[in-house]
This record gives structure tokens, sequence and C-alpha cells, in this order.
């Protein structure tokens, strides 16, 4: 039956029930035709699918152990082992039976989260819905919403949590989320849970005994603590190594050479058992081999504490003990109540005699007391102020400290004459340039002078050879 609780009128109850012999042998599969346990003739299963039933809880209504243990189950008969434990490197383990029932330790609380994620994203995915894996990077806030809400899609009810107890990975929510889908992927592929069919038993009923209980009963010890016939062994064991075959008799009932020689095998040793038994042994040298194995035969039996006979009896005893000697204490504590009542009453009257006597010495020592903390309150006052006129003397010592240093580095500059030499080197480069200047100057304006005379020269040439060429 289903360990969630119905929220909609609509919900119908599953028809599985859960049986931890057809889980681990596996009878069921999906959409595949059942056997009979008893390896009888398979009933085929039907492939029509009818409506899955929509408006389903979220929620258990047992404890997550016991909700983890059945969710292991259906898991199972989904394979998830192959298709979600193995689907891709690196491989996850199988679930334990309380894997999400209990917090693990420090530290593995992402890693039960990113499970429980994937496993609900896997379980969604063979619903029918639309989920993507989650990573390990992703906000845990959204992951749960998300799943709520695929959840939601599929025809859940809203659960009655909030998604971020989800968060955690572990307890009643995780469970009840998990074990939900997986009822509905199951629901969606027709799984139904059957009771399973034993196989009926082929072996020949045994002869009605005709002894008493106790006879039985000690005949079975017999067969459980029979010890093997050795003697019997090394003698087939000697034939064998000599290429000789055993004797008849010999070996048990394995090496008879025929029905007529074990039928009169049995009837000799059943004479044998009728007679009386004799001994050969020495009966000091049994008495010497008993004293030195006697002391390896001894049993120290510890008694077991969580034994119920054990401890009644103890009670018994310890009743009986102090069912003895409760006359002896009683008189004894009552003697003792009335001496301790009456050194009660001693110590009050005594109490009340130095209160009287040291009246006057308490009053001082409260005035004294109340005037200390007076003073102490002074005191404290005092020492706040002296504080603050320590902090406001540290305060002005850093602003004296800062003008020092601008006073110093103001000196420096005054006193230092690299400006100065710096100046200096500029002028002289700068007089450098000007008499260079000069030089260029004074060579340009030659060319000038030299380009000027010689364009007069032509010209008073050309003038001339035109007056000639005019005569």
């Amino acid at each position: 039956m289903s360990a969630r609780t119905g929220r909609s009128s609509s919900i119908r109850p599953s028809p599985m029930v859960r049986n931890s012999q057809q889980v681990d042998d596996g009878i069921l599969q999906p959409d595949q035709p059942e056997s009979n346990a008893d390896g009888g003739e398979e009933v085929p299963q039907k492939p029509s699918r009818g409506p899955v039933a929509v408006g389903r809880s979220l929620e258990i209504s047992v404890t997550p152990e016991m909700c983890m243990e059945q969710l292991v189950d259906k898991l199972k008969l989904l394979d998830y082992e192959k298709d979600f434990c193995r689907r891709k490197k690196p491989y996850r383990k199988p679930l334990s039976r309380l894997y999400f029932a209990l917090p693990l330790p420090s530290g593995s609380q992402s890693e039960q989260f990113f499970y429980f994620t994937g496993l609900a994203s896997w379980l969604i995915g063979l619903a029918g819905g639309d989920l993507p894996a989650p990573k390990m990077e992703d906000d845990p806030n959204m992951s749960c919403n998300s799943i709520i809400a695929a959840a939601r899609k599929l025809g859940f009810a809203s659960p009655g949590f909030t998604p971020i107890k989800l968060t955690a990975g572990n307890g009643k929510e995780v469970c009840g989320v998990l074990d939900a889908l997986a009822d509905y992927v199951l629901e969606k592929r027709n799984f139904t849970f059957k009771l399973p069919k034993y196989q009926a038993d082929t072996y020949p009923e045994e002869a009605a005994d005709t002894g008493d209980a106790e006879d039985d009963q000690g005949g079975e010890l017999e067969e459980d603590f029979a010890m093997p016939n050795y003697e019997d062994a090394q003698e087939e064991e000697a034939y064998m190594e000599a290429g000789l075959a055993p004797p008849p008799g010999g070996g048990g009932n394995k090496g008879g050479a025929g029905k007529a020689e074990a039928n009169a095998g049995v009837a000799a040793g059943t004479l044998v058992d009728k007679q009386m038994l004799t001994s050969n042994v020495d009966p000091t040298a049994w008495r010497l081999e008993l004293e030195k194995v006697a002391p390896r035969l001894r049993i120290l039996l510890t008694a077991d504490t969580k034994d119920w006979r054990t401890n009644l009896e103890e009670v018994h005893n310890n009743s009986k003990s102090i069912s003895t000697a409760w006359p002896e204490s009683r008189g004894v504590l009552e003697k003792l109540r009335s001496d301790l009542n009456g050194s009660l009453e001693k110590l009050t009257t005594r109490e009340k005699y130095l209160n009287e006597q040291f009246e006057r010495q308490m009053q001082q020592y409260r005035a004294q007391r109340v005037a200390l903390q007076n003073i102490q309150v002074s005191y404290n006052q005092h020492t706040e102020a002296i504080s603050d006129r320590n902090n406001e003397l540290h305060r002005i010592s850093e602003q004296l400290s800062e003008m020092k240093q601008q006073m110093e580095e103001r000196g420096t500059n005054i006193s230092d004459a690299t400006p100065v030499v710096r100046i200096k080197g500029a002028i002289k480069k700068l007089a450098d340039e000007l008499h260079e200047m000069e030089v260029r100057i004074g060579v340009v304006s030659n060319t000038l002078l030299q380009l000027s005379l010689k364009n007069r020269r032509l010209l008073q040439n050309q003038a001339v050879m035109s007056d000639e060429d005019d005569i």
C-alpha cells in the first residue's frame, strides 16, 4: 500500500503490495510476461495502459526509514543500478536502506543532495516530464523549486512543506518526493505486485515415528553431532592406493556389493548394538588421562546482562536483601534524622544569636560597601576621562609628527641646489643653441647675398645684350 497521505478525492489507492521476495528475485519486469515461481505457465502482461491518477500527494505518513526501504525496492524494479547509477562516469553507488532517511556525516551533505536531485531528475524523465540533469554548481533552492514545479506538471498536488526543506538532502520530505515519483513511474508502466506462489514439495513423506518426542529429539541430536567414521575412510583409501576393491562391508553404505549383503550388514550391526559393551581400557590409565584433560574441558559461562531471567533473579535477590536489612536500617535512619533535626535547630539558634551580636558591624559593612560602590563609580568615570585624554593626546601627536615630516620635506627642498644646477645647465645649453643658430643664420645670409649679386649681374648682362641688339 502507498505510504503517502491523499490530498484529493480523485486519488485512487495504489494496487501495489510490497513483497521482498518478488523484489529480490526480480519476478516482475516492465511490459514483459510474468512467470510463476514454480516455473509454470507464463501469464502475458496486458499492453494497454490505463489513465494514471493525478492530484496525488508528495508527502508520506510513515517514518522515513520505512519509506526508504520501500523506495529501494521500487528503484530495483526500475533497474536504477544500470540505468541511473552506471549511466555515466564516475559511477554512483547503489542506495542503502537508510541513505535519504538519515543525514550523512559533515562534509557529505552536498553529495547527498546532488544524489537526490539527480535521482529525482531521472524519475521525472521516466514519468514523461522535462527536467534537465542537475550540476554540482547549481543553486540548491532553484533545483528544489524546479523539482516541485516538474512534479506539479505531472499532476501532483502542491506539498504542505516549502521547497527549501529539500535542500537538506535527507528527511521525510526528500523520501516522500522520491517515493511519490517512483510510484508514479511504476503505475505508468503498469507494474503490479502479486503474492508469491511457492513450489509444492516433491519429497516423499517421512514415516510416522512411534517413539516419544524425547526419543525423536535425541535421535536428531545424535545425527547432528555424529562423528565421521574415520577408520572406514582410512581403510577405503588403503585399498584404493593398493589398486584393490574395498570389502563389501567397508566404507559405510557407499561400498555395498548388493542388497542382500547390505541387509546382512545391517542385521549384524543391530545384533552388535544389542550386545553388552565391554571395555578393555585400564582404569588407572583412563583416570590419569582424565585428570590431564579435565582442566581443558571446563567451560566458563558468563552471565548475559540482557537476559531477563538473570535480571529477574537479581531483582528478587535485591528485594530479599532490602527486606532483611530494612528493619535495622530503619532504626539507624530514624536516629540519624533526629540527630540532624537537633543539629539543625542548634545551627538556627546560633545563627540568630550571631546576627544579633554582629548587627552593628553588619551596618558598618553595608555603609562601607555603599561607599566602595560610589568610589568605584567615580573611579570608572575618571578612568574614562583619562582614556579620552589619552586618545586626544595620541591624535595630537600624530598631527605633530605629520607637520614635522612636512617641514623636513620643505627644508630639504629649500637647501637642495639641484634645481639651480639644472637651470644653469639649461641656460648654457640654450646659449650653445643660440650660437649655433647665429652661425647658421650668417651662412644663410651670405648665401642669399651671393645669389642676389649673381642675379643682379645676370640682369645687367641681359640688359646690355638687349641694348646691343637694338643698336
